[in-house]
Order: C-alpha cells, then structure tokens, then sequence
C-alpha cells in the first residue's frame, strides 16, 4: 500500500542521520575515552620517570664528585704501613666528605673498593676480594672516570634490593680504585606507587632484559603477574630509565570498555525514544497524506464500471489528490475512446493483423516468449528451468546484438559463459569453464561469434558423452600489438590427419569443421594473411586452439570491414 511505502520511507528518511549521529558519536566517545586513557597513562609514567632519574642523577652527581676529589684519589693509594695515624686521618676526611647516614643495614649507599690493601675497611672503604666475579666490575676497571657501569641485575643486601653501579677510580692513567654507589629500590618503589599508579591501574619496572622486577599492585592493593599484562587486554605505556629499566604503566581496557558502554546506552535509549516519536508521526502524517488517495481506489476496487463509466469518477477539492483524479479521469475517458476505435479496426482488419503480427516475429517475440516460460517456471519452482531461461535470455541478447556484427571482447566472453551454461542443460554435463583474460584486453573489439564456434566445437565433439571432469580453459593476453586466445579441453581430442583436414577446409562435417572454417575465413578477410588460428590435438589428450587477432577498437575494425566490402 501507499501508506506503508511512506511510512517506510518517512522512518528511513528520518531514522537514517539520526543513525549516522548516533554512530558518530559512539565512535567519538570510544576515542575520547581512549586518548583520555592515553594521555593519562603518558603523564602518570613522564612524572614517574622523571622523579626516579632525579633521584638516580642524585645519586650519580654524588659519585662524580666522589671519584674527581683530588684529596682522594691522591691518598688512596698510599702506604700506611708505618702511619697509622695518618690512615685514619684519611678515613675520617673521607666519612667527612661523603656524609652519607646509613640506608636500612647497608653500611653506605657509596662504598669505596680500594686496590691498596694496607687500607682498613670501614664505613666506605672495602677490600677488592667483595667485587670479584662481578662482570660489571670488570668493564668498570677498563671504564673512563666517566663511563657508568650498572650491574645488570638488582644487588641483594640484607634481603633487601638495590640498584647498583660501577665507576673506575684513576689517578693519572692508573686505576686506583671501584666506587659501588648502591640505589636503594624501596626508594624507586615509593615513587612509583604514590605517583604512577593510574584509576583502576597497575604499574611495573622490568630489567633491561625485559624480565619484570617491582611487582604489578592494583589500587586494591592485589598483586597481578606482570607476565600477564598484554596489549591485548590492557592499555600500556612504558618507558626507560637511566639505568635502562624500564617502567610500564597500564589500565585495563574492560574500564574504558564499561565508561564506553555506558555511553552508548544512552545513545542507544535516545535513538529508541526517537525511533518512537517518529513512529508515531510517520504513521499520522502518512495517512493524512494517503486518506483521500486510498479511499479513491477502494471505490476502483468495488465498482469496476468506474473504468467503462468516466463519469462515476466524482472529484471534489483542488489538492495534489484531486488533480491525479482529474488527470486519471481524463485518462480513462481516452483509453475508453481509444478502446472502441480500436475494437472496430480490429473487427474490420482481423486478417490485416494476423499476417502483421506473422511478419513482425523478431528478437524481441523470442525474448517475450522466454520470459513467459521463465515466469511459468518460477511458478512452479522449477530453478533449472530459470536459470536455462536467463541463459537463453542473455546468450541471444548478446548473439543478436541488433544485427551489429562487432562485439566488444567482454561480450564475446560472456556470451561463452551463457552458451556453457545452456549446454551444461542441454547435456546434463557438468562442463567446467575456466577464463583466464587480460584485463586490458575485454575493451578491445573483435568480430561476433569469434571464438562461440571454437568453444562449441569442444563442447559437442570433444567433451559430449566424456565421462571423467570435462573442462574448458579460455587464455587470453597480448602480445606486443595482437591479442592472442588459446581455447583448451581435455576431450577426446583429434589425430594429425583430422586437424590437417580442418586447418586446410577438407574438413569431415562430424568434427564441426563449418565453423572452424567460418572463423579462419572471417579473420583472414577482416584482420589479414597473417593472422588466423592453430590447432594443437592429439586422440585422448584434449584439444588446443589457438586464434591470433590484431588488436583494435571498434571504430578500427569498422573501417576494416568497409575496406574490405569495398575490396569485394
């Protein structure tokens, strides 16, 4: 009905931007949501990074001003055999200097490891035999004053982690010494979870190897397996370190998840509401619109005289509605007037006509008799039928082609599909058709019926009645300035005498040899001596057909085909 179609259209009309926005906007809070993330995932882990290497480069500034004290490195390496005085003297300027208080039970975060072995141990002094087997202390020892060393992994002391790092001590050329400053990790610790741990969050530390180190805490205060945490589940930022740890930052993506689904509930009440209001107004405005209309044909429906009687028609107001029943009115008045003259003409001329419609038999009596046998079919649900129907339909549509004799080449390949198909019907054959063409070439035009002949050939002389996979292979490309098709079948294929029959016109009618005739004549006029086609056979191994053409457009071969009249 009329008012269901406005209706429909009025609610897709309508429903159709109000979709759009509201995809719009889901789509625009998900990311909204997400950079929101992003962004705070980047300025909790900046902050983190930058108050952990503050207190890293504290504690290096420290060692770099141990190391370069001139005091130090000129009496390290003294012998204090006989002065023992003097030993201490040294010590307690150097407790003076560093003035580090005791971190937990490590005695100093800076301990000096001195080669010379008349030096006492103390407070910041240890002997070398500590640090032996130590990797890092050894490139430390090759190391420029300079150069920082870290221990790969955290150091242990009294159950306790630290960051730990190497620096040579020199004086002159010669190494008089290993500094350790050890970086208590409870410090790095601390600053992680009271600044990096984000809204429904956990932070982490890795070593350099990527193994995870500072267990990932929730808010709720429950430890998660950092081996677990994946991008796939978790939002993630992560960044290094001056001792090449690496800090991770992340928040679940079920908690954007919830904040976006929460979002698009409220899009989605908002569209269900709207779908409603408009419901309701499409339906009221699509009868205001249609009331007249429908009323006017219900009185078509019940009073048939209303066609054969114009004047039954009663037409009242001045809308859009009248007007099409004045416009109908008259319409009806015609036809009527147009019925009774032709009625008498056609009682008068009966004979007349018969032989005009006898003389008007053409395509399109063809293509109206198969859409009624087509329809007929689909009535009775007879698929096969149908499509041999649409076969048919479309490989005259194609063959015919209004009498013109020049096809493009996608036409010639397509009517070779549908000719297929007919057969596939026509044989109750399963005939595989496999077309490998050149895209640049399906432009191009060639003459009509170019390669049908070929394909039927295969088709009835060397595939019908074969049992095994019957196939036919289509190959098309070019060839500097020719196109070239290679026709293929796995039939039953033909002995040397045959093909040299058919190649030079002494053909035998069972092989189908008038086509194959037909197609060489015709390119031989149209394109010229040195094109044509070759036939490659052999009994029990298929057939291989292969035609040569120029390659032209269709006004070129136009002219071709009046040049040649004119020759002929």
């Amino acid at each position: 009905m009329i008012r269901n179609k406005i209706f429909r259209n009025l609610i897709l009309f309508t429903s159709v931007p109000f979709l759009i926005i509201a995809v719009y906007l889901s789509v625009y809070t998900y990311q909204k949501n997400t950079m929101e993330v992003r962004g705070e995932l980047t300025d909790k882990l900046n902050r983190t990074v930058d108050a952990i290497n503050e207190t890293i480069v504290k504690y290096i500034d420290k060692s770099s001003y141990i190391i370069t004290n001139k005091y130090l490195i000129n009496n390290i390496d003294k012998d204090y055999s006989y002065d023992l005085e003097q030993m201490f003297y040294f010590i307690d300027n150097v407790n003076a200097m560093i003035g580090e208080a005791y971190t937990g039970n490590v005695k100093s975060p800076y301990i000096i490891h001195a080669y010379n072995e008349k030096l006492f141990e103390g407070k910041f002094f240890e002997s070398m035999a500590g640090l032996e087997g130590h990797e890092a202390v050894a490139r430390a020892r090759l190391a420029a004053p300079t150069e920082i060393v870290w221990e790969p992994e955290p150091t242990i002391k009294n159950d306790l982690p630290y960051l730990t790092f190497y620096r040579n001590i020199v004086n002159t050329t010669n190494s008089v010494g290993i500094l350790e400053v050890n970086i208590p990790y409870k410090a790095l610790e601390t600053i992680m979870d009271s600044m990096g741990v984000p809204d429904n969050g956990i932070i982490y530390s890795s070593l350099p190897d990527g193994r995870p180190m500072h267990k990932a805490n929730r808010p709720d205060g429950n430890e998660i397996d950092p081996g677990r945490v994946s991008a796939d589940d978790y939002f993630m930022a992560s960044s290094q370190v001056k001792n090449g740890s690496t800090i991770t930052i992340a928040t679940p993506r079920q908690a954007v998840y919830l904040k976006n689904a929460l979002a698009f509930a409220v899009v989605a009440a908002s569209f269900l509401a709207y779908i409603l209001v408009m419901l309701l107004a499409s339906r009221m405005t699509a009868q205001k619109i249609t009331n007249n209309m429908e009323n006017f044909i219900n009185k078509l429906k019940r009073n048939d005289d209303m066609l054969l009687h114009e004047e039954l028609i009663q037409i009242k107001g001045s809308d859009e509605v009248s007007i099409l029943k004045l416009k109908f009115k008259d319409l009806v008045s015609r036809m009527n007037e147009m019925y009774k003259e032709m009625m008498s003409v056609k009682l008068e001329n009966n004979a007349m006509e018969v032989e005009l419609l006898q003389a008007r038999i053409n395509p399109h009596l063809l293509y109206n008799s198969l859409s009624v046998i087509k329809w007929t079919a689909l009535w009775n649900k007879d698929r096969n039928t149908v499509e041999l129907i649409d076969a048919m339909t479309k490989y005259y549509r194609t063959a015919l082609n209004k009498g013109n004799n020049i096809i493009s080449i996608s036409s010639e390949l397509d009517m070779i599909r549908e000719y297929v198909k007919i057969n596939r019907f026509a044989h109750s054959a399963d005939y595989a058709l496999h077309i490998d063409v050149q895209e640049e070439i399906l432009a191009f035009h060639t003459l009509k019926h170019l390669l049908q002949p070929i394909v039927e050939n295969a088709v009835l002389h060397g595939l019908n009645g074969l049992e095994e996979e019957a196939r036919i292979v289509i190959n098309g490309y070019l060839e500097e300035r020719d196109i070239v098709f290679e026709v293929i079948d796995n039939g039953r294929g033909m002995d040397r005498d045959t093909v040299g029959e058919l190649l030079n016109f002494s053909y035998a009618a069972s092989f189908g040899g008038y086509g194959i005739r037909n197609v060489m004549k015709r390119i031989q006029t149209y394109y010229g001596g040195d094109y044509g086609l070759r036939i490659e056979s052999a009994i029990g191994s298929g057939t291989k057909v292969t035609v040569r053409i120029k390659a032209l457009s269709e006004e070129q071969l136009k002219e071709k085909m009046r040049s040649s009249t004119a020759i002929r």
